[in-house]
C-alpha cells in the first residue's frame, strides 16, 4: 500500500508529517499508533477515557492489516486468487470485502467517466508496480504492449455482479483496490470506533486524515503539504460534527513519492486506463468530504481528469473540496476547497490560482 505524505495535522506531536504546534494547544488530545507492513498508522483522541482508547487502537490494528492482506494485489491473498478464478473461468465467487470494494469502485469509474478502474491491474503491473522496490528503475512496457492492451482493454462495463457472483466479458479484468483501499480500512475502523464509544479521533493512514468529532472545543487542525516545493501550501479546519454522519476526511493523491525514474525520467503510479500510460501534468490532488473510500479514490481522478470533468465528478460524488496542483506549479481549487482553507506558503501566488469551473451539464 502507498503511504502518502501529502497531509498532516498542524496540532500533534513530533511524529506527525508536519509537526507545526505542540499538544499544549490541545491537552485533551492522546496520540497511540500502531505498524502495519513498517508503515506508521497514527490515532488520535479527544477527551476520551484511557480504556476506551486503548480498545480502540488494538481494533484498528486487528482490522487493517489483516484486510490488506486479503486484499493485497500481488502477493497471495483473496483477491490474487479471485482474479486468478475470473481469469480462468470469467466468473469467481468475491468475498464481502471485494463485493463492498467492487460497489464503491463502480461509483468512481461512473463519476470520473472511467477514470478510475480498478480493473487494470494487470496494467499496473506491467508497469512495474505490482512489487514492493517499485522505486528501483526497471524498463517500461513496449508501445506494442501497451497499444495491443488498450486494443482490448478491460474496464468495469465488462464486470456484473449477482449476490456473490461477480462475472466478467473480458478475462483480462484483473482487480487491483489500491486506489481506495486505505479509505475502506479507515471506514470499517471508524464504524468500529464508533461502536466502542470514541466520538473525537482522527485517523492517520500515512497522510490520509480521517476524523470524527473534533480535537476537544475546536475542529481538527489540518495542513495540505505542497506537492512540488514541499513544506505547508495550506490549512484547513474541519468537525464531524458539521456533516450528518459525523464523518470528515482529508485525502490526497501525488506523483512526487510512489514512482521509479527511468532514463532520466519519472513514471508515476496513477496509470491513465485510457492512454495505459502514467498520468502527466497534474503533480498531486487533495479532496474534502464526507464518504471515505469515495474521497480516497477521487484523489486518483481529479489527477486524471480535465478541470470541467473534475468540476463534474465533484458534484456526482457529493464532494465537499477539491484542490489539485499541476507540475508547473499552477494551482486549482473549487469553491469549497477556497472558502475553507487558510493559505500559508509564501512561494504560491494566491491570487493566480485558477477556479476549477461549476458543472455546468
Amino acid at each position: 500500500m502507498n503511504r502518502r505524505r501529502f497531509l498532516g495535522t498542524l496540532a500533534g506531536t513530533l511524529a506527525a508529517p508536519l509537526a507545526l504546534e505542540g499538544c499544549s494547544r490541545h491537552p485533551a488530545l492522546v496520540e497511540e499508533g500502531f505498524m502495519v507492513f513498517n508503515m506508521p498508522m497514527t490515532l488520535r483522541f479527544a477527551n476520551e477515557p484511557a480504556d476506551k482508547i486503548t480498545a480502540a487502537v488494538n481494533a484498528a490494528a486487528g482490522i487493517v492489516e489483516p484486510l490488506y492482506r486479503r486484499i493485497h494485489p500481488w502477493k497471495p491473498s483473496d483477491l490474487t486468487h479471485f482474479n486468478a478464478e475470473l481469469a480462468a473461468h470469467g466468473a469467481a465467487t468475491a468475498t464481502p470485502e471485494i463485493l463492498d470494494l467492487i460497489e464503491i469502485s463502480r461509483t468512481l469509474f461512473d463519476a470520473t467517466d472511467g477514470a478510475f478502474d480498478p480493473t487494470i491491474g494487470a496494467l499496473i503491473a506491467a508497469w512495474g508496480f505490482h512489487d514492493s522496490h517499485v522505486t528501483t528503475p526497471h524498463p517500461l512496457p513496449s508501445e506494442a504492449f501497451l497499444d495491443a492492451w488498450l486494443a482490448n482493454r478491460p474496464t468495469m462495463r465488462d464486470v456484473t455482479v449477482t449476490g456473490q457472483e461477480v462475472h466478467t466479458t473480458n478475462r483480462r479484468v484483473q482487480f487491483d483496490f489500491n486506489g481506495c483501499a486505505e479509505g475502506y480500512a479507515a471506514h470499517l475502523v471508524m464504524r468500529r470506533i464508533e461502536q466502542l464509544g470514541i466520538k473525537n479521533c482522527l485517523f492517520d493512514t500515512g497522510g490520509d486524515l480521517f476524523m470524527i468529532g473534533q480535537a476537544g472545543d475546536k475542529p481538527w487542525h489540518l495542513a495540505i503539504e505542497n506537492p512540488i516545493g514541499r513544506g505547508v501550501l495550506c490549512s484547513i479546519d474541519l468537525s464531524g460534527h458539521t456533516q450528518p454522519n459525523g464523518h470528515q476526511s482529508l485525502n490526497s493523491s501525488g506523483n512526487y513519492e510512489h514512482r521509479f525514474i527511468y532514463q532520466g525520467e519519472a513514471y508515476s503510479h496513477i496509470i491513465n486506463p485510457h492512454t495505459a500510460r502514467p498520468v502527466r501534468r497534474v503533480a498531486g490532488s487533495t479532496i474534502w468530504g464526507h464518504h471515505y473510500p469515495i474521497c480516497d479514490g477521487a484523489t486518483k481522478g481529479a489527477m486524471l481528469l480535465e478541470p470541467e470533468q473534475v468540476a463534474r465528478m465533484a458534484q456526482r460524488l457529493n464532494l465537499s473540496g477539491v484542490l489539485y496542483m499541476q507540475d508547473n506549479g499552477a494551482l486549482w481549487l473549487d469553491e469549497g476547497m477556497r472558502a475553507q482553507i487558510q493559505p500559508l506558503s509564501q512561494t504560491v501566488d494566491w491570487n493566480a490560482t485558477h477556479l476549477i469551473p461549476r458543472d455546468a451539464s
